[in-house]
């Protein structure tokens, strides 16, 4: 039988390159980005990481925190070899201390509570009801206090405002062209963390306030 549905975004193709597209694109910001709280995570026991891509980030975290946990959720296999692979080597022990799921983060339910969300450069994937259902669902398998970490793009407000909306829109249609990603515009992330009981207690603009590396804090229990 046919489906409308169309098909889930397919990040294979982009896995290997990916680390270059993005080095040719912004250069090291995302990487910035990304690493730019590490070192308030050393005292994090559980990790829930979801879209890292090839694991740059993933390795950097276990490799600083030594005692660190964590699941890292994925749709792409092709993506979680590179994790894997990047993680085995940068970090000791990490046979068991990593865990790989490769399935939809909407989907995927945690085996235990975690003390760290981890979102960078994925929230863009998801439709405004998908990132409200993610963080709602999260917030059940969250501890109290648990950190929610996240890197996105933003529109800012001033005179980099169109300027941004023209390059995120070119990259949505790239990645479009490449995985099938149908989502089109950026996400409410702060609306949907607020509402599933986080409260943002820091955060970094870079780029001109086109990238936005923000911490959140599970500061109450989901509301049913």
């Amino acid at each position: 039988m046919n489906s409308n549905k169309p098909a889930p975004a397919n990040f294979d193709a982009v896995a290997r390159p990916y680390r270059w597209m993005e080095y040719l694109t912004f250069g090291r910001a995302l990487e910035h980005a990304r690493n730019h709280f590490l070192p308030q995570l050393t005292d994090r026991r559980n990790a829930l990481v979801l879209g890292d891509g090839d694991g740059r980030f993933l390795a950097r975290l276990l490799t600083t925190n030594p005692t660190l946990q964590a699941d890292a959720v994925d749709t792409s296999p092709a993506m979680l070899r590179q994790l894997t692979r990047r993680a085995c080597t940068a970090a000791p022990n990490v046979q068991t201390r990593l865990l790989t799921h490769q399935t939809n983060a909407l989907t995927f339910t945690p085996t235990q509570t975690c003390d760290l969300i981890v979102t960078h450069f994925f929230l863009d994937c998801l439709t405004q009801s998908e990132l409200n259902l993610l963080a709602t669902n999260l917030a059940r398998y969250s501890a109290p206090k648990a950190l929610w970490l996240i890197s996105d793009f933003r529109i800012p407000t001033g005179p980099m405002r169109w300027p941004a909306r023209a390059l995120v829109r070119a990259l949505y249609l790239a990645f479009r062209i490449l995985t099938g990603l149908r989502t089109t515009t950026l996400p409410n992330h702060a609306a949907a963390l607020t509402a599933a009981g986080f409260t943002r207690i820091d955060q970094r603009p870079s780029l001109a306030g086109l990238l936005t590396t923000e911490i959140w804090e599970r500061s109450s229990p989901v509301q049913h």
